[in-house]
């Protein structure tokens, strides 16, 4: 696999890694009812350690793969999650959207 192939494997990760925060953390508001009625400390802890292992291992694998074939490979794979990542909240975080957090 070509070196800059692993550079666009990691942006894709890293954007789908802010993009699962994102998803946990819009599914943790109370007042919407998304969590079960039950237990929702139970579920909303669920919720984030699933989430957290599931982007770990994704990213792991991908350093994992890209570094067996050549150190250049994990630095540019290390390079593409840093990189999709901060592209990722810089895109989204509009400077004129910001929403006030109500306690």
């Amino acid at each position: 696999m070509n070196g800059w192939l692993w550079l666009l494997a990691g942006l894709l990760v890293g954007a789908l890694n802010v993009a699962s925060i994102a998803r946990t953390v819009g599914r943790l508001q109370p007042k919407k009812g998304r969590l079960p009625a039950a237990a929702p400390q139970l579920a909303a802890l669920s919720l984030m350690t699933s989430g957290f292992v599931l982007r770990l291992l994704v990213s792991v694998l991908v350093l994992i793969v890209a570094l067996r074939q050549s150190a250049a490979s994990g630095l540019l794979a290390f390079a593409g999650l840093w990189l999709g990542r901060w592209t990722v909240l810089f895109w989204v975080n509009v400077p004129g959207d910001r929403r006030e957090i109500q306690a």
